[in-house]
């Protein structure tokens, strides 16, 4: 029987799980195919709920759902904490010391945020990036009566490129239906000499903050931030104060990934940009935020990447060269209000070119995040 290893139950793992069985469906049922997928808790994030959690256009329950009830149920869900991978001895270690081999392999591991790596981040920041932080922020910025609102970054890469152009837009917006535009200065701080990494973004978005009032500083890399004087301090002399702070946290790979060798010094593992598969290592995949691909770590990504993934899974288990290539395709909606949005969709050789901001636009991300659980997760398309 082959078996094939997936770790990690988020968009990555749970939609190239689903699509594997889908394309090995004959196999998996007369048994001479396994697949398992682990995940530590089993609890899959929709993590691009958060920014809407915190404008109260997602509730908090709506971003969580149980792992396998999005799993075919021919697909075995364990729940366990890895301990480490084994490449040598095609196994999986888990804690405790229970061992999975497996045949393939693929990775999912994600990003993981790290705010103590950043003196004063977790006094003095807010952000977004888990629900509990998003949750907080919402009650921030109910409460937030006027001021000066700094948006930073605070370390790159991070997964939701295009996040914190959201929530600067959405926040303008927001303040302004609240009446409190007037007494709130939006200050926009990026690691780079520009408002966003790819030049054909970052022109119309910076555009769009010279027409809203919105005050920009890059480069801006943080160095440290004081929650009693209220202040971020950037790497290149900048002081910029604040009354209310919204920052990305740092972000790493997984713990798993350094624990078994194949990582860098950030823990992204590195990756053929266009098989997807850990550099040396022919029966291993990695998609999603795991990778050292210098593309956007976001769900889009993983998803576009797990059709590449689960195809050359198939055909490997089938005894068939793999022939699938990631071309580097990303799609992602940027929120430039309450109700309006633009997207972006590009590859590797062709960049974006954001349409202009619509209510429409708005409007299919609203549909796009309703219907996930249901056709995205389960990989029904």
């Amino acid at each position: 029987m082959k078996r094939v290893i997936v770790l990690g139950g988020g968009i990555g793992g749970t939609t190239v799980a689903n699509r594997i069985r889908k394309g090995l469906e004959a196999e998996v049922a007369a048994g001479q195919v396994q697949i398992q997928v682990v995940d530590r808790e089993g609890i899959h994030a929709y993590q691009p709920g958060y920014l809407m959690v915190v404008f109260d256009k997602m509730r908090p329950e709506e971003t969580k759902r149980d792992e396998s009830g999005l799993l075919h149920r021919s697909i075995q869900l364990v729940r366990a904490e890895i301990e480490k991978i084994d490449p040598a001895a095609n196994k999986v270690v888990l804690k405790g010391g229970k061992e999975l081999p497996y045949d393939v392999l693929v990775i999912a591991t994600g990003s993981v945020i790290h705010p103590e790596a950043v003196p004063g981040f977790t006094e003095g920041a807010h952000s977004f990036y888990d629900l509990a932080n998003a949750q907080k922020l919402r009650t921030a910025i109910q409460q937030f009566t006027g001021g000066k609102i700094l948006i930073a970054v605070a370390g790159m890469p991070y997964k939701c490129p295009v996040a914190p152009l959201e929530v600067t837009f959405m926040l303008d917006d927001y303040l302004r239906t609240r009446g409190l535009r007037d007494k709130t200065e939006i200050h926009y701080a990026y690691p780079i000499p520009k408002v966003f990494g790819i030049d054909t973004v970052a022109q119309p978005m910076q555009r769009l903050m010279a027409e809203r009032g919105i005050s920009i500083h890059v480069p801006f890399n943080v160095e440290r931030i004081d929650p009693v004087g209220k202040t971020v301090k950037g790497v290149e002399g900048e002081t910029i104060p604040f009354d209310l702070l919204i920052a990305i946290p740092p972000h790493r790979g997984s713990d798993v990934v350094g624990a078994s060798g194949l990582g860098d010094k950030g823990n992204w593992i590195p990756t053929d940009r266009f098989a997807l598969k850990v550099e040396g290592k022919e029966n291993i995949y990695v998609l999603g935020d795991a990778t050292n691909i210098p593309i956007s770590k976001a769900g889009s990504t993983a998803d576009y990447e797990a059709e590449v993934v689960a195809h050359n899974v198939v055909a490997a288990a089938r005894g068939e060269s793999p022939s699938a290539r990631y071309d580097g395709r990303v799609y992602c909606w940027i929120m430039t209000g309450m109700s309006q949005a633009t997207y972006i969709k590009f590859d590797y050789l062709h960049p974006p070119h954001p349409p202009t901001p619509s209510f429409a636009h708005y409007w299919n991300k609203v549909i796009y995040n309703r219907t996930y659980w249901d056709i995205t997760a389960r990989a029904l398309y």
